[in-house]
């Protein structure tokens, strides 16, 4: 199943994926619903796709990372092993800047951190990245509300975004003057 360093092998991943013996996270569910990615193409990538990095999380153990294209899309996937024989896929995504300069090379790192001197993730140690988010969504009381255009720090192995003070002082002043500048239709699916 896995090899000394404890990541999930090539052959057993799309072994599990041939036999449905596999769990996607709730990262993914955010993916599907904007259409970035589909169920075909996570389980195309990782039919053809090769490991091309090993992340470690002191608590759940080393994770594979799949890289693959699904037709001309490139498509990355995360993949561990739950201990008890099922493969979990973590978050799937088509890589791109400001991360990866291509689907198998990630950009050369310079001192463009986040400023804060956050290097790893707190949960699970994975590497921090400094993006300028498309948008944060958090629910409050039943109502949905997106904060869009934040920069961020962004795990690259479990997807936690991180803010600086002074993005989340900008944040605190927006709310409380209630600087809202549009409401979105909101769609809803139920899954019976």
């Amino acid at each position: 199943m896995t090899s000394t360093n404890d990541a999930p092998e090539i052959e057993w991943i799309r072994k599990k994926i041939k036999t449905s013996q596999y769990h996607i996270s709730e990262h993914i569910i955010r993916d599907f619903l904007s259409e970035k990615i589909t169920i075909e193409e996570i389980e195309d990538a990782i039919e053809n796709g090769r490991i091309i990095e090993i992340h470690r999380n002191p608590e759940q153990g080393a994770s594979s990372l799949v890289s693959a294209c699904s037709g001309k899309k490139p498509v990355h996937v995360m993949c561990a092993d739950d201990h008890d024989g099922w493969l979990i896929i973590l978050f799937a995504y088509v890589p791109s800047l400001p991360i990866w300069e291509d689907h198998l090379n990630r950009v050369k790192q310079g001192d463009n951190r986040m400023g804060e001197n956050l290097n790893n993730c707190f949960f699970c140690g994975g590497k921090i990245e400094q993006i300028k988010m498309g948008n944060f969504d958090y629910r409050l009381e039943g109502q949905l509300y997106v904060i869009k255009g934040i920069p961020a720090g962004l795990c690259v192995q479990c997807g936690e975004k991180y803010i600086t003070p002074k993005a989340a002082k900008k944040i605190n002043r927006l709310i409380k003057k209630k600087k809202f500048l549009e409401a979105e239709e909101t769609f809803v699916l139920e899954y019976e």
